[in-house]
């Protein structure tokens, strides 16, 4: 179930970067839905099967967050009254090699982004974060509790709302940061876990994985989608920090076994085939303590429905959507 905001953004002047991506798409879509004027923030030669549907519902706009004077105009031409920021270069690898890009585009671009629209008249900038800047703490993880980023990206991501607080608290410009735990439906990329073992199955393909030890929640995208936007909608939310997650782990053990069972057992999952990521995290859930309070948010979908119908789609798509 998604709730509805009918009325609430019908006509408002929205862009999004990342809007050609996982969570950004589905994003877009659902703003779409909502009637609002949607405007799409992507570098030269995106691909964009994510939006196929919606391509000609939205405004494509042609840019790059290294480019500040590139996108003084753009934020000139659309003049966004709330922007959802979720564009990021993503590479979970541990290896410091990645650094320099992902500070460039996460952090770097990110004020670049926040700079270019010094002159614009926005109620609400949301910064997307991740889950992962929590590192190994101690779990149920809380949004005061001090980060400890395991990767390039997760430091990055870290640094970029440290940034937005602080320029929050500087000028009062109404920004919000969010943090999304492990998320999955339709359109995920195919080397996440859940698509990775859907598509196996599908294929009939014996499933390779790590032991599966490590813990994790996993939330349907349509409920993250909807943590956004209450967020977008919130006035109490301005400054804050909130994570949204269900804040219920399961090993991903147990996901991948669920899957190969909801198909049907067509394959064997071979546990244990490739080793754990250096620095792994075991524990990676959060409190949704203030999500639930602020937003009046709370996760609808269950891991089985959830699970179900991204398999459904998949199997109606995926000739198609992963060539």
């Amino acid at each position: 179930m998604i709730s509805k905001t009918t009325n609430k953004l019908s006509g408002v002047n929205i862009l999004i970067t990342g809007g050609s991506g996982f969570i950004g798409s589905h994003l877009a879509r659902r703003l779409v839905n909502e009637k609002a004027n949607v405007s799409l923030l992507i570098r030269e030669n995106t691909d964009l099967k994510n939006i196929q549907d919606i391509k000609s519902k939205v405004n494509l706009v042609k840019g790059d967050l290294t480019d500040y004077l590139e996108l003084v105009k753009i934020v000139k031409e659309v003049n966004p009254q709330k922007i959802f920021h979720l564009a990021a270069y993503i590479n979970r690898s541990r290896s410091l090699e990645q650094m320099e890009d992902c500070m460039k585009v996460n952090f770097f671009g990110m004020i670049n982004f926040i700079r270019a629209l010094e002159n614009v008249n926005y109620d609400c900038f949301i910064n997307t974060g991740t889950c992962e800047e929590y590192g190994n703490i101690i779990a149920p993880f809380k949004e005061d509790q001090l980060v400890d980023p395991v990767s390039p990206y997760s430091l990055s991501k870290s640094a970029s709302i440290l940034f937005c607080d602080m320029y929050h608290k500087n000028t009062g410009r109404p920004i919000i940061s969010i943090r999304p735990f492990t998320t999955y439906g339709p359109v995920q990329h195919s080397r996440m876990l859940i698509s990775q073992a859907i598509l196996s199955a599908i294929k009939k393909e014996d499933f390779k994985m790590s032991l599966g030890e490590q813990y994790r929640e996993f939330n349907y995208v349509s409920d993250i989608v909807d943590g956004f936007i209450k967020a977008s909608l919130c006035k109490e939310a301005i400054g804050e920090i909130i994570n949204l997650g269900t804040g219920v782990e399961y090993t991903v053990a147990e996901v991948a076994k669920k899957i190969v069972s909801l198909m049907g057992n067509p394959i064997k999952i071979h546990f244990g085939a490739i080793p754990y990521r250096e620095n792994e995290i075991w524990h990676l859930y959060c409190d949704n303590t203030k999500a639930r309070r602020i937003l009046k948010w709370k996760p609808c979908v269950s891991l089985e429905d959830g699970l179900k119908q991204t398999i459904k789609w998949t199997l109606e798509n995926y000739k198609d959507f992963y060539k």
